[in-house]
């Protein structure tokens, strides 16, 4: 009597919630808020962040503990098993929410899996349905049948335990509760096998938070933006493979270079209030590497292709990733911290080194916002450890870790003052590994790519100047030539969101969904790649998105170092009216004047190193939209062969390729580095 008189209590209270919640409003920013886009107003924010952490918290110091033993104890096709058997056995809600929504189609798809997995598929310990005829789970809760009985959102909040939820969510799950066949078998047998079903579902989860909070400098705001728009993707069906492939795309971009001339707004023009075109020469220089059956795009298309680089040479275990029996390459690398400047936060870095305590080293340098656990660097560390060297990871310098751990009123982008807090870190890392490990790094290379490939550069042009860190060898991949002129280009990606029509929120969903697809279908789209599944609207709206998460992410790190009480909405409504120029003209020309920053953020002011040296390597591209023909021809100038062109791949987009792959591997190799030294 007394759960039935509570479960009523709730229901009321949640009712009541949702009938009073306002309906959210777009805000008017320069830039999309992207989680007002999907949520009502976050009226108890406060709160909602306590219990937030806490929740993150009771994860690190418990759930994570016993994800891990659970994992331990049963190798992954176990665990895949039963997370298959739940399933089959959340039919009903499936079933009851799908007949609600009076979507007859999913009611037959639902049933047809459930009959084929309980019978072929052993009571749904393997999910028959999906491997061998093609149906995949639809994910109907009922929760989506509520919204399709109009019942609003209601306010989002964070419960203990539960950690994002609105309040129709919430209802929907005591409903979810109540026909789930489980609920009602009660026993401690039952109550021990539901606990384990429970365990082995929620460890899915440990991904996901670790990449949210090693990635971003304000998880609860990432973490509320991707439950917004996970709901809506979910809620519009989006999620189904049938339907995704059944939206036609009607309307699309022209490329972000709109003819061969390269006409572009000049960042001089941009800062200065002026509209000033210039018309580039058009003749054409010549690929090193010619990349066959490439199938181009799109230069911004063709740059996200390196999530095919995240697929070259994966481990796969058989063993769960939280497990500790799990072998892969990632498993082997550690992480420790190492101080910059006194009284500031240390910076953490990763590491794996070589049992041969004279091994060479190799220093990794990601792109723009990427932190040390990048995807790219950890397959990077991969190649370098295979070739025997001994690895350091750390993060971009323009992102909130790095800035964290530099002085209080220190503002990153000034890429000469930027690579003295850059060699601190560097002869502190390598002073650490020396010390507790007993090593000596007598052959040391450094490689970045995109603006880790610029700092790179300016790294080496330090040590021929100045000299520091003895590093041997610099590649740097297809660095930036003008930083101005690269951030103009980035601007321009994440202001076209202006041009889109009025569904942008729909659009925004639609693009997700297709991201989170190509995702759990990686292998086939290695297998058969051919393009891309995006158009160019998609691919500016993902760029656009990835960019100005980066951004926001040091904006909100300089604002709270600066004055950790400041209101978040406040911090937010900064960070929405923000681009990259808005961060040049706030924090750096407080310190430098617009033409110190012209005339110093680019490759030619280190000119005489590119000449006299011949310890470094670029890789670029033709159709890099991040450098023009015309910076090309002249990085060339400076560089001859030390600058390798490929004809395709835009911005990264050919590191996925055997092309690259192997150019870099004999490049990298010892022994061919060794019979290039007694040459010299």
């Amino acid at each position: 009597m007394k759960k039935n008189i509570a479960a009523f209590l709730l229901f009321n209270i949640l009712f009541f919630n949702m009938a009073l919640a306002d309906v959210s409003s777009k805000p008017n920013l320069k830039y999309p808020s992207y989680d007002s886009l999907y949520l009502n107003k976050d009226k108890f924010e406060d709160i909602n962040r306590r219990i937030f952490y806490f929740n993150l918290k009771l994860n690190k110091l418990f759930v994570k503990r016993v994800h891990i033993l659970w994992a331990s104890l049963f190798p992954s096709f176990i665990i895949d098993s039963i997370n298959s058997l739940y399933s089959n056995i959340e039919y009903p809600k499936r079933l009851v929410s799908s007949l609600l929504q009076r979507d007859f189609e999913a009611v037959k798809h639902e049933s047809k899996r459930f009959f084929i997995n309980t019978t072929l598929g052993v009571a749904g310990l393997m999910d028959v349905a999906e491997k061998f005829f093609g149906l995949e789970l639809y994910n109907e809760d009922m929760e989506q049948a509520l919204a399709k009985c109009k019942v609003r959102c209601g306010n989002y909040l964070v419960l203990p335990f539960v950690s994002s939820i609105t309040t129709r969510d919430a209802f929907g799950r005591i409903l979810d509760f109540i026909l789930t066949p489980t609920t009602y078998i009660a026993s401690p047998v039952a109550a021990a096998v539901k606990l384990g079903l429970l365990i082995n579902r929620t460890m899915f989860i440990q991904p996901v938070i670790k990449m949210v909070e090693s990635n971003f400098a304000d998880p609860y705001d990432i973490a509320k933006k991707f439950y917004g728009v996970d709901k809506y993707i979910k809620l519009s069906n989006y999620d189904r493979k049938n339907v995704l492939a059944s939206i036609k795309d009607d309307y699309d971009e022209v490329d972000l270079v709109e003819n061969k001339n390269e006409k572009v707004l000049q960042v001089k023009g941009k800062l200065k209030g002026e509209n000033l075109i210039v018309s580039m020469p058009n003749d054409e220089l010549s690929a090193d590497i010619v990349l066959n059956d490439f199938n181009p795009q799109n230069p911004v298309l063709d740059s996200m292709r390196t999530v095919l680089f995240d697929m070259v040479d994966k481990d796969k275990s058989i063993w769960s990733e939280n497990s500790i029996w799990n072998r892969n390459f990632n498993k082997k690398i550690k992480t420790a911290s190492v101080e910059i400047v006194p009284n500031a936060d240390k910076y953490n870095f990763r590491y794996v080194l070589q049992k041969n305590k004279q091994s060479p080293l190799v220093i990794i340098f990601p792109s723009i916002g990427e932190g040390i656990n990048s995807s790219h660097s950890s397959i990077m560390a991969k190649m370098f450890y295979k070739q025997g060297y001994s690895v350091v990871i750390i993060g971009s310098h323009f992102q909130w870790e790095f800035l964290k751990s530099l002085d209080k009123d220190y503002k990153v982008g000034f890429i000469k003052d930027d690579v003295k807090y850059i060699n601190k870190l560097l002869n502190n890392i390598i002073s650490y590994l020396s010390n507790k490990y007993d090593r000596v790094f007598l052959d040391r290379t450094a490689i970045g790519t995109s603006l880790g490939a610029y700092t790179v550069l300016f790294l080496a042009n330090e040590q021929y100047e100045q000299g520091a860190n003895n590093i041997d060898k610099f590649i740097a991949i297809c660095p930036p030539y003008e930083l101005l002129y690269a951030v103009n280009q980035i601007d321009r990606i994440i202001e076209s969101w202006h041009r889109y029509p009025d569904d942008f929120k729909q659009k925004i969903a639609i693009t997700t969904a297709k991201v989170l697809r190509v995702f759990k279908e990686k292998e086939k789209l290695q297998k058969n790649f051919k393009t891309m599944p995006f158009s160019n609207y998609e691919a500016k709206l993902i760029s656009a998105f990835i960019f100005h998460q980066k951004l926001s992410d040091l904006i909100y790190t300089i604002e709270k170092k600066s004055n950790p009480n400041l209101d978040n909405k406040l911090t937010y409504d900064m960070i929405y009216n923000s681009n990259f120029h808005d961060y040049i003209k706030k924090y750096l020309l407080k310190n430098h004047s617009y033409e110190e920053i012209e005339l110093t953020n680019t490759l030619s002011s280190i000119s005489n190193y590119l000449i006299n040296k011949d310890n470094y390597k670029i890789y670029h591209s033709l159709d890099d939209y991040l450098i023009n023909k015309a910076q090309l021809k002249e990085l060339k100038s400076y560089c001859d062969d030390k600058l390798v062109l490929f004809n395709n791949g835009a911005h990264l987009g050919f590191l996925y390729r055997d092309e690259f792959i192997n150019i870099l591997t004999q490049e990298i190799n010892l022994e061919n580095r060794k019979l290039a030294q007694s040459k010299n």
